[in-house]
């Protein structure tokens, strides 16, 4: 069985904008995006277990990566009244988070040990349980690609994925690992 043509199948059916697979080799690491979630820039950095230091540091993320044999990005884009509507950005990230949801059960159903990465931290509670108490939700805690320190922007166009989708858009993206 090829997982990655089931998956395909089963992904056919979600309102995935684009989405591509390749090797994990393939994935663009850069120290000054982790430099930015240590700057604490989104004000995450050491509250959360999606984000670092909880996630490791940048060579454990690579490692993880590396230990899958492939990756798929996927992405979804919303129109927004404009570049300034912060809560329609919240909105499609909400509706991004939910697709993510339902792209890692099928992930799941073929990989259980999948490696679910996506936007900016977790937020399915809303005080993280970080350092105090074990994540209240693993399966649904999904670290940022930034906290593994993984450069969406020189990815997306190194892979042929539109990283803006135009004017008074917001484009989410999505990383999974997984072994075939």
């Amino acid at each position: 069985m090829n997982k990655q043509n089931e998956i395909e199948k089963d992904l056919a059916q979600l309102p995935i904008l684009e989405n591509v697979f390749f090797k994990p080799s393939e994935i663009i690491f850069s120290k000054e995006v982790r430099d930015l979630c240590e700057g604490n820039c989104c004000g995450m950095y050491n509250k959360s277990w999606a984000c670092p230091p909880a996630v490791g540091s940048i060579e454990v993320c690579i490692e993880k990566c590396h230990a899958y044999d492939k990756a798929m990005l996927f992405t979804t884009a919303t129109e927004v009244a404009s570049s300034f509507d912060m809560k329609g950005w919240m909105r499609a990230r909400v509706e991004h988070e939910a697709l993510t949801d339902q792209v890692a059960d099928v992930f799941r159903r073929y990989d259980e040990n999948a490696l679910i990465l996506s936007t900016e931290g977790c937020t399915v509670c809303k005080k993280c349980t970080y350092p105090d108490a074990p994540c209240r939700f693993p399966d649904r805690m999904y670290p940022a690609t930034e906290s593994f320190a993984i450069m969406v922007m020189q990815m997306a166009p190194a892979l042929k994925v539109k990283y803006n989708n135009g004017v008074n858009t917001v484009t989410y993206f999505s990383l999974i690992l997984f072994n075939e």
